[in-house]
């Protein structure tokens, strides 16, 4: 099990990269938007594989926290373009 969880680790770290160079070289806004959005999940499952590897509860809390404000600036950035474009 814990070679499982060490190349979750290795492809969520791989991820997290690609996805921040993605929201740093990017000019838009849009862009950046979905490039976040993207590493929103992969800090999640981070945090529930270190669940899984040390057994500290603690961890869930906080995916779930970031789960729910990701999907809070989701709502807000989406907004914010849409009253910008008009």
């Amino acid at each position: 099990m814990n070679a499982a969880l060490n190349f979750s680790i290795v492809v969520l770290f791989i991820s997290a990269v690609l996805a921040a160079v993605r929201a740093i070289r990017s000019g838009k806004l849009a862009d950046r938007a979905v490039a976040f959005e993207a590493l929103t999940p992969v800090l999640t499952c981070g945090m529930l594989i270190a669940v899984a590897l040390t057994d500290e509860d603690r961890f869930v809390d906080l995916a779930l926290v970031l789960g729910l404000l990701a999907f809070l600036t989701t709502i807000t950035v989406a907004r914010y373009m849409e009253s910008r474009d008009k």
